[in-house]
């Protein structure tokens, strides 16, 4: 049964994810920062999450998601991430317009909708958006090739297959125009190998290794 929380507090949940994921404590603090709203519009969301059974919390200490409110915010980051395609990819939007409409459109979608917008997304692109990363840096299915963007040479053009990151850096990769489909011209590298310029939907971009790390793209060969 799906569980009714309002679109904020999705929102919160959501983002209690991204820090988590990104190795960083998750505080009242934190995500009264990340959500530009008060400590104590924060603190009262958490106190009904908590309520909800969807989040643990003792008083000055860090939040931490439940087993039902981790799996709510994967689902909440799987339907923004499957719209952001879907605006982006398929139908051209821009990415400030999409980034916007997901963030309306993934509190409203219904499970069934969100699964069938999957699986034409998915038709759309080619590949599942669920796919699995390969062992290693570089695997063969049939005339892919796969690799992570930081072992991916100059001059080499390649298209993102999946970003492995879910947090706060993948938003932050997306937010660069970087999301599967995208077409990425790898120019060239600092002198010491950090950081990798790159071209993305016309744009010259700079992105350090660690970030380019988490980029998985099949070669254009």
């Amino acid at each position: 049964m799906r569980i009714s929380v309002s679109p904020s507090l999705e929102n919160y949940l959501k983002v209690i994810l991204q820090l988590q994921e990104d190795g960083n404590a998750a505080r009242i603090t934190d995500l009264a920062e990340r959500l530009s709203v008060a400590k104590s519009s924060a603190n009262q969301a958490v106190k009904l999450l908590k309520d909800q059974g969807l989040v643990k919390h003792e008083k000055y200490g860090q939040l931490e998601l439940t087993e039902r409110g981790s799996a709510l915010a994967r689902e909440i980051s799987k339907r923004h991430e499957v719209l952001m395609s879907f605006l982006v990819d398929v139908l051209k939007v821009d990415l400030a317009t999409a980034e916007n409409d997901a963030c309306l459109m993934e509190h409203a979608i219904s499970p069934a909708t969100m699964e069938k917008l999957s699986s034409y997304v998915e038709q759309q692109l080619g590949y599942p958006l669920e796919e699995e990363q390969p062992s290693g840096e570089k695997a063969k299915s049939g005339m892919k090739i796969l690799k992570k963007l930081d072992a991916v040479l100059p001059g080499t053009r390649a298209r993102v297959v999946k970003l492995t990151s879910k947090g706060a850096l993948g938003h932050r990769l997306m937010e660069m125009g970087i999301m599967p489909g995208t077409e990425i011209l790898v120019e060239a590298y600092a002198p010491m190998g950090d950081p990798i310029e790159i071209k993305v939907r016309g744009y010259s971009l700079a992105i350090r290794k660690a970030e380019a790390s988490n980029v998985l793209v099949e070669l254009i060969l």
